[in-house]
């Protein structure tokens, strides 16, 4: 079986579950001419309770079973403030 690659994000964390787009100054993405979107996708993340952009990546993630990540560079800022966990 083919594995699914995806960004190593919260589109690809067991926590997330999507929403809907949502207005966002650092969206990563384009048009089919090239011209930046200004909406990105969002969710609820149950680890944290906040809503996250897709494209966001904290200390707590969880793959998806099947998906193969690729690295991706984390977003300047968050969709809403969140406590990371301190890992030991």
């Amino acid at each position: 079986m083919n594995a699914i690659t995806m960004p190593k994000a919260c589109i690809s964390c067991q926590a997330y579950k999507h929403i809907g787009k949502s207005d966002d100054p650092h969206c990563p993405h384009t048009d089919w001419r090239g011209q930046a979107k200004t909406k990105t996708r969002y969710g609820h993340c149950q680890t944290h309770g906040t809503h996250v952009f897709i494209t966001e990546l904290c200390n707590q993630y969880q793959q998806e079973p099947f998906i193969e990540v690729v690295d991706a560079d984390n977003r300047p800022t968050a969709k809403q403030p969140r406590q990371e966990r301190l890992a030991f």
